[in-house]
C-alpha cells in the first residue's frame, strides 16, 4: 500500500508545488465542510435510536453479502463472489496443527453425521436460522484474545467451547498452557458457520436499502457486560477493592493462547473484564458470593452518555423488554438494608448485566426520572411522536439473538417490529436508527480487529444504519465501534466526549447524504 505524505496527496488531487502555500486554506475548507455536515445533522435529525442485540459476528451474518452496486465489501468472498481460498484449512488446534475435518457437536441433530472441511460453511442446513439450538460458543476476555491470536483469527474453532475454569493464581502461574487448552477446551466447528440473505432476509434487505458498516468492531474484547458499559460510557467499571483472587495476574495488553482460560472478573487494575451482575435491583446471581464481587456503584461516578444528555437537557431512555415486570425491584439493593431484596429470579425475562446504567451510583435517579422504560413504551412513543432524543433498545433473552437463548430469526422479527414502529410513526424523517450487537459471541470473523488500547477492539460485528438520510446501498469502510455511535450522539446534541475512545471515533457523517430527498420506508 502506498504511503501518502502531504505533498503526494496534494499532487494527486491536482495541487502542484506552487500551490502548497495554499494548504492552510485547504485545511480550512475541510474544517468548514465538516462544520457544514454537522449543521445538516442538527437540522435534519432529532432522534437517535440504538438497537443493541447479542453475540453475532459480521461474517456470521454478512459473510456472503454482495452489494448491488458493485461496491467492495470485506467478507468471506473474493472478487469473483466465491469463497476466498485464504480461509480454507486455516483453523488450527492448540498445537498449531490445522484441522483436516472440522470437529462438530454430535448433540445437535444436524451435525450427527456431518463431515465438514476446515472452511467457512453455510450453517442453515445444520442449525436453521429459526432453530434455537442449545449451543453457545465461549468468548470471555482472555479466551477471545486467544481466539483472535494476535490477528491470525485461527483459534476460534479450537477454543470455541469448554467450561470456564476458576483456577487459583498459583495454578495459573504453574499450569502448562497447552495442557489447559487440550484439557479444558472443546473445539467446535460451527463457529465457522454463516447465514445468508435467504436465512435472515430483513437484515440483508436493510443493508441493501440503507447503510452497512463492514469495519464495525466490538468495543471491548470479551462478553456482554463490558460492551454494554462501553456503549454507555466508552469504558468498563472499576473496583479498587476487588480482591486479589478476583483479578487476573496478567496485563490485558498481553495477548496469546496462554490467557485463554483465565476468566477472573477483573484485570490487574481492577477493571471489570468479564460479566458480573449489578448490585442494584432488579438483579440476580446464581451464587451470593459472586454478587459480592460485583463492582460497587459508589465507584462508578464517572459520566456516561445519559449524564451528558441530561446535562444538555436532552431526553433519553433505555427501553428494556419486560421492564414493567421487574421495575418494582429497581430501588432495592443486594446488600445493606433489606439484604438481598434486589435479588430476584426473573426466569431470563430480564438480564440485569445487559443494562449498563444499572451499575452506576446514579441508577436510582435514572429510574425516578423516567429514563428506564419498557420496550412496549417505545412502540407507543414511536407511534405517538413522543420519542426522546436518544433511545436505547434491549431485548429479553428470547429476542436478543444470543445463541442457546434465541434463534436469529426470533431476534430479527423483534428488531423489525421496532424499526417499523419508527418508520410508520411521525418521527421517521428525522430519525437515525443504528442496529448493532454487543459482541461477536465467539463466532469467527475474517477481519483482524485493530487494537486501540489494552481492552479492544474485539471481534467485528454487524452494524446497520437505517434512516431516510442514509446513503442507499453504501458499505461504509470506516473503522468504527459503539464509540462512533456515542460520537454521533455527541455531535448531534453538542455535548462533550466522555474519554479518548469517543473523542477519536469516526462520527458516522460519511454514511449520510443530507442532499437526498427523504423517502418512505420501503423494505
Amino acid at each position: 500500500m502506498n504511503q501518502w505524505n502531504r505533498r503526494s496527496f496534494l499532487k494527486a488531487v491536482g495541487v502542484g508545488g506552487a500551490t502548497l502555500m495554499a494548504a492552510p486554506y485547504l485545511v480550512g475548507v475541510a474544517r468548514a465542510a465538516g462544520v457544514g455536515l454537522q449543521n445538516q445533522l442538527r437540522h435534519k435529525i432529532d432522534h437517535v435510536v440504538v438497537i443493541f442485540q447479542e453475540n453475532r459476528s459480521f461474517d456470521h451474518y454478512f459473510g456472503t453479502f454482495q452489494t448491488k452496486n458493485g461496491q467492495g465489501i470485506i467478507n468471506l468472498l473474493d472478487a469473483d463472489g466465491k469463497l476466498d481460498g485464504r480461509f480454507v484449512g486455516f483453523q488450527k488446534n492448540p498445537a498449531g496443527i490445522p484441522y483436516a475435518i472440522l470437529p462438530t457437536p454430535k448433540d445437535i441433530p444436524g451435525f450427527q453425521t456431518a463431515e465438514l472441511p476446515n472452511a467457512p460453511f453455510h450453517l442453515a442446513p445444520y442449525i436453521p436460522a429459526n432453530d434455537n439450538a442449545h449451543w453457545d460458543p465461549k468468548h470471555r476476555f482472555f479466551r477471545m484474545s486467544a481466539q483472535i491470536n494476535n490477528g491470525k483469527m485461527d483459534r476460534f474453532v479450537a477454543l470455541a467451547m469448554g467450561d470456564h475454569r476458576h483456577l487459583s493464581r498459583a495454578e495459573l502461574d504453574h499450569y502448562v498452557t497447552q495442557r489447559i487448552e487440550f484439557d479444558l477446551a472443546h473445539p467446535s466447528g460451527p463457529v465457522l458457520g454463516h447465514y445468508t440473505g435467504a436465512d435472515i432476509p430483513f437484515y440483508h434487505q436493510l443493508a441493501h436499502r440503507y447503510t452497512l458498516f463492514d469495519h464495525f468492531f466490538q468495543a471491548m474484547t470479551g462478553g456482554s457486560t463490558g460492551n454494554a458499559l462501553y456503549l454507555a460510557a466508552a469504558r468498563s467499571c472499576v473496583n479498587p477493592k476487588a480482591p486479589v483472587d478476583a483479578r487476573s495476574p496478567y496485563d490485558p495488553k498481553a495477548t496469546g493462547l496462554d490467557h485463554s482460560f483465565f476468566d477472573l472478573p477483573y484485570d490487574h487494575n481492577g477493571i471489570l473484564i468479564n460479566d458480573l451482575s449489578p448490585t442494584q435491583g432488579p438483579t440476580g446471581a446464581d451464587q451470593p458470593h459472586v454478587l459480592k464481587l460485583s463492582p460497587p456503584p459508589e465507584y462508578q461516578t464517572y459520566p456516561n452518555i445519559g449524564d451528558r444528555l441530561s446535562a444538555g437537557h436532552v431526553d433519553w431512555a433505555w427501553y428494556n423488554e419486560n421492564w414493567s415486570l421487574v421495575k418494582a425491584w429497581a430501588l432495592k439493593t443486594a446488600f445493606g438494608p433489606g439484604d438481598g431484596s434486589a435479588v430476584i429470579d426473573t426466569g431470563r425475562l430480564y438480564e440485569a448485566h445487559h443494562n449498563p446504567f444499572q451499575y452506576y451510583a446514579r441508577w436510582p435517579e435514572y429510574v425516578k426520572q423516567g429514563h428506564i422504560r419498557d420496550s412496549d413504551d417505545f412502540l407507543q412513543d414511536a407511534a405517538t411522536g413522543k420519542l426522546p432524543g436518544v433511545s436505547f433498545l434491549k431485548a429479553t433473552a428470547a429476542h436478543t439473538e444470543h445463541p442457546a437463548d434465541c434463534a436469529p430469526v426470533f431476534g430479527m422479527d423483534w428488531v423489525e417490529k421496532l424499526v417499523r414502529a419508527v418508520t410508520e410513526g411521525p418521527a421517521w424523517e428525522r430519525t437515525a436508527i443504528f442496529i448493532t450487537y454487543d459482541e461477536g459471541g465467539g463466532f469467527w470473523d475474517s477481519a483482524p480487529p485493530p487494537q486501540v488500547d489494552e481492552y479492544g477492539f474485539g471481534t467485528r460485528i454487524p452494524a446497520i444504519l437505517v434512516s431516510p438520510w442514509a446513503r442507499a446501498g453504501l458499505v461504509d469502510h470506516h473503522v468504527t465501534s459503539t464509540a462512533s455511535i456515542l460520537k454521533f450522539i455527541e455531535t448531534r446534541f453538542g455535548i462533550d466526549p466522555l474519554n479518548h475512545r469517543d473523542r477519536a471515533a469516526y462520527d458516522m457523517m460519511g454514511a449520510f447524504d443530507w442532499d437526498q430527498r427523504p423517502e418512505k420506508f420501503d423494505v
